[in-house]
C-alpha cells in the first residue's frame, strides 16, 4: 500500500479515535509501522486488548478502493489526517476528525472568518449576518458556517452574492443537505466554496453531531463573528470552543431586553470585540498584519450617491428594521405620493428594500 493508503486504514478504523491515533503514531513513527507491528509489539508500547482487536481486524477487512468508489458516487472527496491536503488548521486540535470529506473545495484563503447565530433570527440579524459576510467576502475572507438555518444560511447567502467563497461545515454527511429548505442554497455553496464533514456518507443529522462540528467550523477560522444569540444558544458553543482554541470573538450588540441579544451582550461584558461594521473586523486584521490591505469596499461607498433633499430626508428615517411607509411619512412630512416616489427611486438606486407590504429597510 502507499502512505496514502496507510494513513486512510488507520484513520478508518472505527473503535481507534484521534486521541489514540495520535498515541500510535508517538509509539511508532507513521500510519505504516503501526500496521506492520504484531500483537506483541503493540501489547508493549502499551495498546489496550480491544485497540489491538480492532487494528488486527482493520488490516483483513479494509478495502481501499471500494471505500474511494462508494465516495466517488456521491461525487466527494476525501483525506486522512496523514494526507498533505488535510485543513492544517484542523491538526492543532486534540480530538482532530480522522478524515474530512468535501464537496467542492477545501478553504484555501489565507483567512476564513467564521459567522454564527440564531436560527430563529430576526429580520435585523438577518441583514447583519448577510451584509457583513459580503462586505468580509470582498474584502477576500472566506466564510465559514454550519448551514442551519437562520444566521448560518444568510451569511453564506451574503458571501455568495459577494462572489466569494463560502464554506458549511455540517453535523451530517457532506451529500445530504440539511436542513432541506436549503437545497438551493447548499448547491451554490457547492460551486462556489464547499461544503464539508468528518462523517462518511450516508450518515444522517443527529442532535449530538451539531456541538461536534462547532469545534470544526472555529477551528477554520481566525475569529467567530456572533451575530444574534440567545442566553444559551447553540452558537455560543462555537464561541467558547473559539476562545479555548485561542480564536478572536466578535460580537454585535444588541437591544437591551431583547432574548436575541442577552448572549451577545454577555460576551461583549466578558471582553469580547464589539463590532458595528465589517470594516472593523477588516481593519483588525490589517493592523495585526494578518490581512493584506486593501480598497474599500464598493458596498461602503453606496450611500454617498448624490441624493435630492426628499430623498435624504426618506433614506435618513430607515434603518435596518423594517417601517411602515404611514411611519415614514409622519416623520419625514411628506404627501403620500411623493414619498412613494422617493421610496421607489431608493429602491432603484439599491439602497431600500420593501419587505413585506408597505414596510420598507436600508439596505
Amino acid at each position: 500500500m502507499t502512505q496514502e493508503q496507510y494513513g486512510m486504514w488507520l484513520c478508518s478504523l472505527e473503535g481507534i479515535g484521534s486521541r489514540t491515533i495520535q498515541k500510535l503514531i508517538d509509539c511508532f513513527g507513521t500510519p505504516e509501522e503501526v500496521y506492520k507491528r504484531t500483537a506483541e509489539q503493540l501489547e508493549a508500547a502499551g495498546i489496550g486488548a480491544r485497540e489491538r482487536k480492532i487494528l488486527a481486524n482493520g488490516k483483513r477487512q479494509f478495502r481501499y478502493r471500494a471505500m474511494k468508489q462508494k465516495i466517488s458516487s456521491y461525487d466527494m472527496e476525501v483525506v486522512s489526517y496523514f494526507s498533505e491536503n488535510y485543513p492544517e488548521k484542523l491538526r492543532c486540535l486534540p480530538d482532530f476528525p480522522k478524515r474530512i470529506y468535501w464537496r467542492g473545495k477545501l478553504p484555501q484563503e489565507a483567512m476564513q472568518i467564521a459567522i454564527v447565530g440564531a436560527r430563529n433570527c430576526s429580520h435585523y440579524g438577518r441583514e447583519m449576518a448577510r451584509r457583513f459576510a459580503y462586505e468580509l467576502a470582498e474584502a477576500g475572507i472566506g466564510i465559514v458556517s454550519g448551514m442551519a438555518r437562520g444566521i448560518d444560511g444568510w451569511a453564506h447567502q451574503g458571501a455568495l452574492e459577494a462572489g466569494g467563497n463560502t464554506y458549511a461545515v455540517l453535523g451530517n454527511s457532506a451529500e445530504i443537505c440539511y436542513p432541506r429548505e436549503h437545497a438551493r442554497l447548499y448547491q451554490s455553496i457547492v460551486r462556489q466554496g464547499g461544503v464539508l464533514s468528518e462523517y462518511p456518507p450516508e450518515t444522517p443529522a443527529m442532535p449530538g453531531f451539531f456541538p461536534m462540528r462547532n469545534r470544526l467550523i472555529s477551528a477554520l477560522s481566525e475569529g467567530v463573528l456572533i451575530v444574534e444569540a440567545r442566553e444559551k444558544s447553540g452558537s455560543l458553543i462555537t464561541a467558547e470552543l473559539a476562545l479555548e482554541q485561542g480564536k478572536d470573538i466578535f460580537v454585535i450588540p444588541g437591544r437591551i431586553g431583547d432574548t436575541l441579544s442577552e448572549g451577545c451582550n454577555q460576551w461583549i461584558r466578558q471582553g469580547a470585540f464589539l463590532v458595528t461594521k465589517p470594516l472593523d473586523i477588516v481593519e483588525y486584521y490589517e493592523t495585526n498584519g494578518l490581512l493584506a490591505r486593501r480598497k474599500k469596499s464598493k458596498n461602503l461607498s453606496k450611500i454617498k450617491v448624490s441624493l435630492e433633499s426628499e430623498e435624504k430626508m426618506v433614506y435618513a428615517s430607515l434603518s435596518l428594521e423594517p417601517k411602515e411607509v404611514n411611519q415614514i411619512a409622519k416623520e419625514t412630512a411628506l404627501p403620500a405620493a411623493m414619498l412613494m416616489k422617493q421610496l421607489f427611486s431608493l429602491q432603484k438606486r439599491g439602497l431600500v428594500k420593501e419587505i413585506g407590504k408597505n414596510n420598507y429597510i436600508k439596505i
